[in-house]
Formats: C-alpha cells, structure tokens, sequence
C-alpha cells in the first residue's frame, strides 16, 4: 500500500577537518533549507521572516549550527529528520489549512517520538517547505509537496544533564518512527476532512479466480502414483 507519510532521519558525524568538517556540512545543510524550498529556486530575503520553525534551537541557520555543537554527542552532531504528508492526501485538506497542519503535524511527531522513547524532547528547530511534485522524481506532476526538514542535536535533556540519543535501524527505531508519524497525520486528517480520505489508500479487492467447473483436472490435479 502507498505510504500515508514519508520520515526519514539521518545524522550528521562531527568528524572531519577543515571542509569537510561535520560542523561546516551541517551548516552547509541548515543554510540551504534556509534559502531554499528545492534546488532550484532561491528564497528572497524578504520572505524569510519566520521562515525557521524555533522550538529551542534556534531561528537562522548560524545559531542553530552554533547550539548544535554546544548540544551534540561524541559521534552525533545533529539528527535531521524529513516529515513529508503525501501530497495526494494533502490535496483533501482545505489549502488555507495546509500549512498549520503540517507544522502541528511535525510538533506531534516529535514529542511523540521522543515520549515512544522514554526520553524528554530536545531542543529542535524546523522549516515548512513548499514545492511541486514532478514526473522524473516523484511518479507525478504538479501536486504540491508540503514538508519539514527538522533539525535536532545529538543529545536529549535528562535529571543528569544530556543523555546521547541514537537512533537505530536494528533496534526498531526508524519503524517506530514511521508508525508515529503515521498515526498522528492520519488522526489529523480524520480531524480535518473526515475518513472520506481512507478510500484513497485502499488495497484493491482481488476476487479469486476460480477453473471451469468442468476441468476436472484444475480441481483435481493428477499426481504422480505412489506405491504404499
């Protein structure tokens, strides 16, 4: 079945000198998200206000590489994460309310993510990106592609101080990561446009195709004898 949502999460290593630095790569990534909703048109200056998502982090790209590197882990600078509704199930959401959705959207995800974890939500900052799909990358043209990139360090608050976080394939973590996110955008879909969207993502009835009632051989299928 074709996925409700797309979340993704990598990290960004602190190794490395000079430019290939996992600092400079980092600020590099948070710089582009910045002034960019694809790679091939440049945010203006003036659209930029808000454009950062701050929940601790930061509001630009320099102050949110600065606190990742005062809240990184020894092997993880930052994590970043994609949050990526699929379009055709956000083209049932009235537009005025798109945006809202997908930034409430992303706030839920984390927290819930992190409370799945058993770990208290980290400082994060994020940008709500807006493009349109095309043939070549995404099977479709035309629909538009509201999603987050989301920004956190490689550590988590904790009674001691900061704790590591580390987020593994083979210990469940990025399947849990899916089911968060797919349970909350479906329950905001419910809330927003009712169940009606479910249809969209239902398997096609496969009726079984029976043999001719008089092909003998179909419904008893000779085998070969056998000597008791």
């Amino acid at each position: 079945m074709k996925p409700t949502i797309v979340a993704d999460f990598a990290y960004i290593s602190p190794k490395g000198k000079g430019k290939t630095s996992g600092y400079r790569h980092l600020r590099g990534k948070l710089k582009y998200v910045q002034f960019r909703d694809d790679r091939h048109h440049h945010i203006k200056q003036s659209d930029l206000q808000e454009r950062w998502q701050d929940r601790g982090l930061g509001s630009n790209y320099q102050n949110i590489a600065s606190n990742c590197a005062v809240l990184g882990s020894k092997h993880v600078l930052a994590w970043t994460w994609v949050i990526s509704p699929a379009p055709d199930l956000m083209a049932t959401v009235p537009e005025a309310q798109r945006r809202e959705l997908v930034i409430d959207l992303t706030e839920r995800i984390v927290e819930a993510y992190y409370a799945a974890r058993d770990l208290d939500v980290p400082e994060y900052s994020f940008v709500l990106h807006d493009r349109l799909t095309n043939a070549n990358e995404d099977r479709e043209a035309g629909l538009q592609q509201l999603h987050t990139h989301v920004f956190l360090p490689g550590t988590a608050p904790s009674i001691e101080g900061r704790e590591a976080v580390y987020n593994n394939k083979d210990q469940g973590h990025q399947k849990l990561f899916h089911q968060v996110a797919a349970e909350h955008f479906e329950v905001a879909l419910d809330r927003t446009v009712g169940r009606d969207w479910r249809q969209l993502r239902q398997e096609p009835e496969v009726v079984p195709t029976l043999p001719d009632p008089d092909d003998l051989d179909a419904w008893f299928p000779r085998g070969q004898d056998k000597t008791l």
